[in-house]
């Protein structure tokens, strides 16, 4: 009697349950370990609207956001500053980076009178470019 053996018929099954393991693994690696670049946003502002929906915020480069409360409290990265602390912040930061844009946060229910002072410290020190956020309405 002839018996064909099981490995003669040239059709394996090659079993990838452990590649694709291996890949979920990896994935979830790198996942967990790759930095995202955090936006600091500050809730308390409530930006006005901007019926075109053009946007204003697509800036590249050395950014720096100052948030404008609807009290008049000035905020950067985090830090509460008044006028003076501002404009002598500024000037230090435009002297070590001279290509440095400004994005300006302002409530919509702050007074002008805070948006334009911002907006004047930035003239004074030298800020190329300076911008004002606004959210695009939908």
């Amino acid at each position: 009697m002839r018996f064909k053996s099981s490995s003669s018929d040239g059709s394996e099954v090659i079993n990838i349950s452990s590649m694709i393991d291996v890949m979920f693994i990896l994935i979830i690696f790198f996942l967990v370990t790759t930095t995202f670049k955090e936006e600091e946003v500050d809730q308390l502002v409530k930006l006005p609207t901007d019926k075109r929906n053009q946007s204003l915020t697509q800036s590249t480069g050395s950014l720096i956001k100052i948030n404008i409360r609807e009290n008049g409290a000035y905020l950067v990265m985090g830090t509460q500053m008044t006028e003076e602390q501002l404009n002598t912040w500024m000037e230090g930061e435009i002297k070590r980076k001279p290509e440095l844009k400004v994005l300006i946060r302002c409530d919509k229910e702050s007074k002008h009178l805070h948006l334009a002072n911002v907006m004047s410290i930035c003239i004074h020190v030298g800020v190329p470019q300076a911008n004002i956020a606004v959210r695009t309405a939908t």
